[in-house]
């Protein structure tokens, strides 16, 4: 065989066999897209999964497969969960045709194109589930039992440590049903694995928190009550403190401890502190132990000498001082004061009226300066001396004293005098210039009406010698006994 046929036969055969392989190679390739006609190319992903290869039905079974394992995690307060598998609660996928849809979008001559270009895809997980099921679900789980439940509590004042702070709220555990069933409906919906009941604003709130602007300003104005001291300087060297602890408990509380202030019961335990600030310095009109210039030691009943709280007004004083919070140290407001220590607070100038010695004694510094016989009132009920220690009212000079009215408008003495001494209201020290004879016994059958007859140069020197700060003590050394 020449030369030429050779390479013609040659050429021949590689012409056929390229043609071939041309017509076996478009055959296969038309056999892959015929295989493609109804299956995703590879390379297609949807929703993060690995579908080359697969038709519709089968990608939308794997899709079931991963969305139906479903678990609904829920976060409580106490460090609890809980974990709900979606099928106790029927949960499926149900799917639009989108897969269907993808699968036929796609060109079955391009199918190559999946091996160097990746198709990702993300269709829409939708899904049922039996709801009335998952609230029963719900309903069932331990932190939904009312009995292991804590409640809330508001944040409060709490007195610590010699002052008022502000007690924290606690969240408790109560959980808001209608709350928690709507929050799992939308996780659920959303395809939400975790849920928090806090987040989910689950939880049944405390209704006053730490930062609540009316507890704090209550705090501060509680603190500066009790920081205020208020030292009562009392008779004979004696202390009473009203401070913090006792304006505490002026407060009140509730069942929960909160502190607050009440008006009407702080003004209450106010009258109540200042009741029993009286009860326990007053002495006016009390009997007092008296020791008789004659050596006696005797015991001397009523008079309006003493100590005396003007109640009414050191309560007005007082609750000024505590809206002012300003602390102090004072006397109570008095409307009547001893005048010294001495002599169980008679002081070191007083006058002994011995109403069974008949006889006066004047006291400068512990000192007797003047002395007197004197006649007292007659022993009849309507005439006699009380005992008692007094304070001079007034003194005046040349006054005509008048008895009661009679029946024809006369009064049924009058008596003229020089020096008049008032202390028991119509009571008084005076001269008497129309008699002759003092002390003795006189005053048991002819007495005065209850005044203390003097005699004139007696009277004029105690006259300017007294003042209102001379206690004056009538006083009978055994008592008295009345003859009519």
């Amino acid at each position: 065989m020449d030369k030429k046929k050779k390479h013609g036969l040659i050429l021949g055969i590689t012409v056929g066999t390229v043609c071939a392989a041309a017509l076996l190679g478009l055959g296969y390739y038309g056999y892959q897209a015929w295989q493609y006609r109804d299956r995703f190319f590879e390379g297609t992903v949807i929703n993060g999964m690995d579908c080359g290869g697969m038709t519709a039905v089968e990608a939308r079974e794997k899709i079931r497969e991963q969305v139906e394992d479903y678990q609904l995690t829920i976060r409580f307060r106490e460090d609890t969960t809980e974990e709900i598998p979606g099928k106790d609660f029927d949960y499926r996928y149900v799917s639009d045709g989108s897969e269907q849809k993808l699968v036929d979008a796609q060109n079955p001559l391009l199918w190559i194109t999946g091996y160097f270009a990746p198709h990702q895809y993300q269709v829409k997980e939708n899904t049922e589930f039996d709801r009335k099921k998952l609230e029963e679900i719900l309903n069932q789980l331990p932190e939904m039992d009312p009995e292991k439940q804590i409640k809330p509590e508001d944040a409060f004042v709490d007195f610590q440590n010699g002052e008022f702070v502000i007690e924290p709220e606690k969240e408790g555990t109560v959980l808001l049903p209608e709350t928690l069933y709507a929050a799992a409906d939308t996780a659920v919906e959303d395809g939400e694995r975790t849920l928090s009941a806090q987040d989910a604003d689950a939880y049944q709130e405390p209704q006053v928190r730490r930062d609540d602007e009316t507890l704090t300003r209550q705090m501060d104005q509680l603190n500066q009550l009790v920081k205020v001291t208020i030292t009562y300087q009392l008779p004979y060297g004696k202390e009473k403190v009203l401070d913090g602890e006792v304006l505490k408990s002026w407060l009140v509380t509730d069942k929960e401890g909160n502190y607050s202030k009440d008006e009407d019961k702080f003004n209450k335990k106010l009258k109540q502190f200042v009741e029993e600030l009286a009860e326990e310095v007053d002495t006016k009109g009390k009997d007092r132990k008296f020791h008789t210039t004659s050596g006696l030691d005797v015991t001397v009943e009523g008079g309006d000498y003493g100590w005396k709280v003007d109640k009414k007004e050191e309560r007005t004083e007082l609750k000024k001082l505590l809206e002012q919070q300003k602390s102090t140290s004072r006397e109570p407001v008095y409307s009547s004061r001893e005048m010294g220590e001495e002599n169980n607070g008679l002081g070191k100038n007083y006058i002994e009226v011995n109403l069974t010695e008949q006889h006066l004694y004047y006291y400068k510094d512990n000192q007797v300066v003047l002395d007197s016989p004197f006649v007292s009132g007659k022993m009849t009920r309507d005439r006699f001396t009380p005992p008692g220690i007094f304070l001079l009212t007034y003194k005046q000079r040349d006054r005509v004293l008048k008895g009661k009215p009679l029946p024809n408008g006369q009064p049924s003495y009058q008596s003229p005098v020089s020096y008049w001494m008032p202390f028991n209201g119509g009571i008084g020290l005076h001269d008497a210039s129309w008699r002759s004879k003092f002390g003795g016994t006189i005053y048991r059958y002819s007495g005065s009406h209850g005044c203390i007859n003097l005699p004139t140069a007696k009277a004029a020197k105690i006259y300017e010698m007294i003042d209102k700060k001379t206690p004056i003590v009538c006083v009978y050394n055994d008592g008295y006994q009345l003859i009519g």
